[in-house]
């Protein structure tokens, strides 16, 4: 029988934004051809930014990446467990984390957010 919560948990993370921008993609393509590859362009220079955003912040702040305030390395803590967080804080280190993840995602978002207003 279809179960709504088996199908969403065997399709991959972002599927439905995928399939909506697909369509869009596609209406657009059917409505005005000749502006596909500018919107294909565009994608690939904000796709482009947020990985130069991530790299800045890389060698910036080579010594407080957010996986360095993990309990142990992320590798090794493998291993989903329904309830439970994926990989434990190092001890009295959650607002150096947070802080670290949140650094990392301004970066990366005025990277983007400036090379999209450049448009």
């Amino acid at each position: 029988m279809f179960d709504l919560k088996t199908l969403t948990t065997k399709l991959p993370r972002l599927f439905w934004c995928f399939l909506i921008a697909l369509i869009l993609f596609l209406l657009l393509a059917f409505i005005a051809p000749q502006q596909v590859p500018v919107m294909l362009y565009k994608v690939g220079l904000v796709l482009a930014a947020g990985y130069c955003g991530f790299l800045l912040d890389r060698w910036v702040f080579p010594y407080a990446q957010p996986g360095g305030y993990l309990a142990t390395p992320w590798a090794e803590g493998i291993g989903f467990k329904e309830g439970k967080a994926d990989h434990a804080i190092a001890p009295y280190c959650t607002r150096q984390f947070l802080a670290a993840c949140y650094r990392r995602t301004a970066i990366i978002c005025g990277c983007m957010l400036a090379v999209g207003l450049g448009l």
